[in-house]
């Protein structure tokens, strides 16, 4: 009866969308399978291709089960069969409709919540009614655990974590997708007293779910800090690798490097918890401020070198398009060697500690391994939400006729230390997040770092 209930929000929405037919639904579902056998070093590390081919002909079957589908349908649906093969860098996005629907003032769900094991838990609300954390029991009518359930299904991940962080992160998008637009949300939810409570709230404007959200501690706020917590210990904190940022954030290190040595510091933190990656060379860089111990990045790298890789890359080396068209050679295999890490007068000879927790994706997760493997930091917090040797490098497509993108990893990245656990990093000294904890200003994996050391003095 709920799965009725949510079928019958999703197809009674008030957006007026755009509808695609069965025939253009099932060419997108084609197109995304051929690309993900081409494009990917090995997409059936962990669905088997004939698992995927059993899968796929139940795909082609749920989608002749109407004549037509919106967009939010569609992207349930076929994200929800790239999210099988498990794999956190090859996923469907829809990001650019989503983003289009709040530049025309679509308004969100008004919750701010965090995704558990067996639970969701509302943190906040924009209006301040919900006064404390609390346990979602049911939204607009649909029960928390089977929203719970269909949310995660859309999500690609490696680590169950990580999805329990991008869920509980992109909630508003999660509830656009399963719900569409909404003028107010019926929240049933139990207290910590154990009573069940009903409040009705308003959906809100996306620029008032960002002032709140910021208020609450809730997002990245900046892209990166440095703080002195005391006369020895210093915080650097970086959210994000892109390359986007590279002339900035190089900077931005290089000047944090320069107070730490001119106040003296004996002891850096470094704060990856909310980096979801980049590129693999700021790690580097980052690494010549902390260490002169020879390194590399990766034991080795896989590439396949796909039709859509060679167009989408631009390569022309003759010697490469030989192996890979005349000696078919298509996936090649790259082996690192240790090097020394250039001169740096700033080089810091603390003690470091690196933050990791489920948010610690990608290039941010591959240096955390690389300083653990080399045993140059200790890692604090919990195990990173991205495998520590992973396929990453994403060739972005766009599906012919939704214009849903397809990201596909092109490559696979075996860690420093030469080996493939199947794990994210795991933590030395493991602190567990508390985000009621974090709602209300308290760091508990600094809190621990401190705590370490002033036991050590």
């Amino acid at each position: 009866m709920r799965k009725l209930i949510l079928l019958f929000l999703l197809l009674s929405s008030s957006i007026i969308a755009q509808m695609f037919s069965t025939e253009k639904v099932l060419q997108d579902a084609e197109f995304i399978f051929k690309k993900l056998k081409d494009v990917h070093p090995n997409i059936f590390h962990e669905l088997s291709e004939t698992q995927a081919q059993s899968e796929f002909a139940k795909l082609k079957l749920q989608l002749q089960t109407q004549e037509q589908w919106e967009i939010r349908e569609i992207f349930k649906v076929l994200s929800g069969f790239v999210a099988q093969f498990k794999d956190g860098h090859t996923y469907l996005s829809i990001t650019d409709q989503f983003s289009e629907y709040l530049n025309d003032k679509g308004k969100v769900v008004p919750i701010f919540i965090s995704f558990g094991d067996e639970e969701i838990t509302i943190l906040a609300d924009v209006e301040g009614k919900i006064t404390e954390p609390s346990i979602l029991v049911s939204l607009n009518g649909v029960f928390a655990r089977e929203l719970r359930e269909e949310i995660l299904k859309t999500i690609s991940y490696e680590r169950l974590p990580f999805a329990y962080a991008r869920a509980s992160a992109l909630f508003h998008l999660f509830c656009w997708v399963l719900f569409g637009e909404q003028e107010t949300y019926e929240i049933e939810y139990l207290t910590k007293e154990g009573t069940v409570q009903k409040i009705t709230l308003q959906s809100v404007n996306f620029e008032d779910y960002k002032t709140r959200r910021d208020q609450i501690n809730l997002s990245k706020q900046k892209l990166w800090d440095f703080a002195v917590i005391d006369e020895t210990t210093a915080i650097l904190t970086i959210n994000t690798f892109s390359s986007s940022y590279e002339e900035d954030l190089k900077q931005f290190i290089k000047q944090s490097f320069e107070q730490l040595k001119s106040k003296g510091a004996k002891n850096l933190i470094i704060d990856l918890r909310k980096n979801g990656g980049g590129s693999s060379q700021l790690g580097e860089y980052l690494y010549s401020f902390i260490s002169d111990k020879p390194y590399r990045m990766y034991a080795e790298v896989h590439v396949r070198y796909s039709d859509d890789a060679i167009k989408k890359l631009k390569i022309f080396d003759p010697i490469l398009l030989f192996r890979v068209k005349v000696l078919n050679q298509q996936t090649i295999v790259s082996k690192n060697d240790f090097k020394k890490p250039k001169k740096n007068d700033l080089l810091f000879n603390g003690d470091v500690f690196v933050l990791v927790g489920p948010q610690t994706f990608s290039a941010a997760t591959d240096f955390a391994a690389m300083v653990k493997d080399l045993a140059v930091a200790t890692i604090v917090g919990e195990e990173t939400g991205g495998l520590a040797s992973c396929y990453g490098d994403v060739l972005t497509l766009t599906l012919p006729n939704t214009k849903l993108n397809l990201g596909i990893s092109f490559k696979y990245f075996l860690r420093c230390g030469g080996f493939d656990d199947k794990r994210g990093v795991l933590p030395d000294i493991i602190v567990y997040a508390d985000q009621q904890a974090t709602v209300k200003g308290i760091d508990q994996a600094v809190q621990a770092v401190l705590d370490l050391l002033n036991s050590e003095k």
